[in-house]
């Protein structure tokens, strides 16, 4: 199962729930503005063009291990991800703001391990 976590950069929870949160989303600030939990779906795209962001979108999947970020400028959108030498579906990027490793990632965005469900483990 693939779970979801969205910091939106420089945005207050109060800017974030004024573009839109779906039911069974839950709200709270963070470091770097506002982190957000639960299935926010096509709402990401819509806080990457209204927000000033950027917009992080992670997705961790337990039962393959894949971890990935999709970083949103506005519209333009590159990833990192954990698997070396595959098309991320986006430009390739190398580092989220620093940081390299999945945990280290979490940790540079301000989200809790758990938020996503993630556990270190090697890729299968």
């Amino acid at each position: 199962m693939t779970r979801t976590a969205v910091v939106i950069a420089g945005s207050t929870p109060d800017a974030v729930v004024a573009v839109g949160v779906p039911d069974r989303v839950a709200l709270r600030p963070n470091r770097l503005g506002t982190l957000v939990t639960g299935r926010p779906g096509a709402l990401v795209i819509d806080y990457a063009a209204e927000l000033p962001g950027p917009v992080y979108d992670i997705m961790y999947n337990s039962s393959t291990g894949w971890f990935s970020v999709t970083v949103f400028h506005g519209l333009t959108a590159t990833r990192w991800d954990n698997r070396p030498g595959t098309d991320p579906g986006y430009p390739r990027v190398d580092d989220i703001l620093g940081a390299t490793t999945p945990m280290t990632i979490l940790a540079v965005l301000d989200i809790p391990p758990d938020a996503v469900g993630y556990a270190e483990r090697l890729l299968l």
